[in-house]
């Protein structure tokens, strides 16, 4: 199994139900003539949904990093609500991503640029929208069957997981 794709597999990758723990924005020296402008997302990636013998559902998950390339104008939309100070940060969950191609794009003359749409499960109605290339996609570890579509937290570590 290869541990890294491509948004040239995007029509065959799902994230649904895959947890998000972290997004980092990643830029580069400008001045070094380093151009980069992306967009780091840890996740929980299920590669896999296995229907058992007994008719139990399992999940083949890994680690990984998904990285977006050349990003502008993001948006974050995310709110967990207001529970009175009662209820602790979680991770959040990905319904789907969505991407639309912008024809008249002035940030990457020599590829496709496309307008990225990444709705949640968790919180509901969350949103992270933001123009982009494409993307990268690298598992840390090979999956690993699960009862659960997350791996648990001090599993999540010891197999490369920020956690």
């Amino acid at each position: 199994m290869s541990h890294v794709t491509t948004h040239a597999e995007f029509d065959a990758t799902s994230w649904h139900d895959n947890y998000l723990y972290g997004l980092k924005i990643d830029i580069g020296d400008i001045e070094a003539g380093d151009w980069r402008s992306d967009l780091v997302l840890d996740i929980d990636h299920i590669t896999e949904w296995v229907k058992g013998d007994d008719g139990t559902i399992g999940f083949q998950v890994a680690p990984a990093t998904l990285v977006f390339h050349h990003v502008t104008d993001l948006k974050l939309a995310i709110d967990w609500g207001d529970s009175s100070h009662r209820t602790a940060l979680h991770e959040a969950s990905i319904d789907y991503i969505e991407r639309r191609q912008i024809a008249d794009q002035q940030i990457c003359l020599d590829r496709p640029y496309f307008r990225w749409r990444m709705a949640l499960n968790w919180p509901a109605g969350g949103e992270i929208s933001f123009g982009g290339s494409g993307y990268t996609q690298t598992l840390r570890c090979d999956p690993v069957l699960n009862d659960e579509q997350k791996l648990p937290v001090n599993q999540r570590k010891s197999l490369g997981g920020a956690g």
